[in-house]
């Protein structure tokens, strides 16, 4: 059935082994006066008594007893929903990451108005909401010391297990700590929680799987694995440039652009330190020997992808963020499309290496003329054809992904980057202001589905 939003209350004139609704309610969820049930928040459970009464309002009323055994973290409004004669009540909604900080104003350091723009667009959704790190788990107990951000503060409560948990711990080195990894391998070993974009993409996995779908294939520049001298010559003289990218890099760093010119030999970009660095060699191979060890794993760790003529306004490559989402329909879409073009020098369009963010609709009327919305739709349709492949290859659910994508002088469309755990710069444009915000209110949106809390969702006194 749809779940429901009603109002959840305590009182100790409850019997200890009941709840109280109004028989209406009960109508609603299919109980009968007396009847005995399953209650859930989380994963927490209890056989409890249904008592019908003559409330007019849509109310939930719990004896203080019930709500401990439920580590009900705080009563009001949230949801209901009835499966196979189980209440349940949430969806209890957990963000993971690392980093606490013992500081009620600011407990998640820089990413803590990240977490807090997630609760507060999920707000009217009622879900229960809290970040949480490994170390705040409670496995003994199954309980989780949850921070929650409720009326205007950072709030801290005993909590259920998560029904759905959003993965934003914020790196791969991090990610690979065992503390991180064994939470949530007992996270799936011990709940029936479901965790959504768990990991991050390995640059060439996602190249395999797009490669071999013939749908995907077309956008994909041509791309080598450990590429050797030879190769590398070759790709150049077919391409006249080539980067080199760490297959588990991210923000671009480590990026190396070589380009190849007839008379003045080779040209290396890269962003070292705080600026961006252009050297010249005369030939390849002493360019890779200043940069690369000289044996057989020269480039492991490393591939080798086609360097593509994008694009430019001001003689400056210009590319795309285009930031998806999952919503409640369980169907991708596009959210926004940040355009960003790349700082002077630079190999890559990010925001830390000089890149700044243009107006989307201005960059494509100007560029495109009367084919601007044909092409924008193509490119919002080749990103969502692109999420539908990873979300079959992926270990997991998918409900957020952020592509790189750009299109050539010839108006070819090419994905250059996937990422799991993709930054928000985009929303810092004034156009993306409002697209932000749907972005972070499909977390919510998206875990209403994932735990069977959606379907033509309405308010129980409406």
């Amino acid at each position: 059935m749809n779940s429901i939003i009603c109002q959840t209350q305590l009182s100790h004139a409850t019997p200890a082994k009941a709840i109280l609704m109004p028989a209406s309610l009960c109508d609603q969820f299919g109980f009968q006066n007396g009847q005995s049930i399953k209650m859930e928040i989380g994963n927490k459970s209890v056989i409890t008594r249904v008592i019908a009464t003559r409330m007019m309002e849509a109310k939930i009323i719990l004896s203080p007893p019930i709500a401990r055994h439920l580590s009900l973290p705080y009563t009001g409004m949230m949801r209901a929903v009835v499966h196979n004669r189980t209440l349940k009540l949430g969806p209890v909604i957990g963000i993971l990451t690392t980093g606490f900080r013992a500081n009620t104003t600011n407990p998640f350091g820089g990413r803590t108005s990240l977490f807090q723009s997630f609760i507060r667009a999920g707000n009217t959704d009622k879900p229960i909401i809290y970040v949480f790190t490994p170390e705040m788990v409670d496995w003994q107990n199954r309980v989780v010391t949850g921070w929650y951000y409720r009326f205007g503060k950072w709030v801290k409560h005993v909590s259920p297990l998560p029904d759905v948990i959003y993965e934003r711990v914020p790196n791969r080195k991090t990610e690979n700590l065992s503390y991180v990894k064994n939470c949530i391998t007992r996270l799936k070993t011990l709940t029936k929680c479901q965790i959504f974009n768990q990991g991050f993409f390995d640059k060439w996995s996602v190249h395999e799987w797009l490669y071999q779908d013939k749908e995907t294939r077309k956008y994909i520049p041509e791309t080598v694995l450990s590429p050797s001298v030879y190769i590398l010559q070759q790709m150049l003289e077919k391409h006249d440039m080539v980067y080199l990218k760490p297959i588990r890099g991210s923000l671009g760093l480590g990026i190396f652009r070589i380009t190849q010119h007839p008379q003045k030999g080779y040209y290396c970009r890269f962003h070292g330190g705080d600026r961006n660095v252009l050297h010249r060699f005369a030939t390849l191979e002493s360019l890779l020997a200043h940069y690369f060890r000289k044996n057989g794993e020269r480039f492991k760790g490393y591939l080798a992808q086609q360097g593509i003529r994008l694009i430019r306004v001001q003689n400056r490559p210009v590319d795309f963020r285009v930031h998806l989402h999952k919503d409640s329909t369980d169907k991708w879409k596009v959210i926004g499309i940040g355009t960003k073009l790349a700082g002077i020098g630079s190999v890559t369009t990010h925001i830390r290496t000089g890149g700044t963010l243009l107006s989307t609709k201005q960059l494509f009327e100007k560029n495109f003329g009367r084919r601007a919305s044909r092409i924008l739709e193509e490119l919002k349709a080749t990103a969502i054809s692109i999420s539908e492949v990873l979300e079959e290859n992926a270990d997991g659910p998918l409900g957020e992904i952020g592509m790189d994508m750009g299109i050539d002088q010839d108006h070819h469309i090419w994905l250059f980057e996937c990422n799991a755990k993709p930054g928000r710069h985009i929303f810092d444009h004034p156009t993306l202001r409002e697209a932000g915000r749907q972005s972070a209110k499909c977390i919510t949106e998206y875990s209403l589905r994932l735990a069977e809390f959606v379907g033509g969702e309405k308010h129980a006194n409406s």
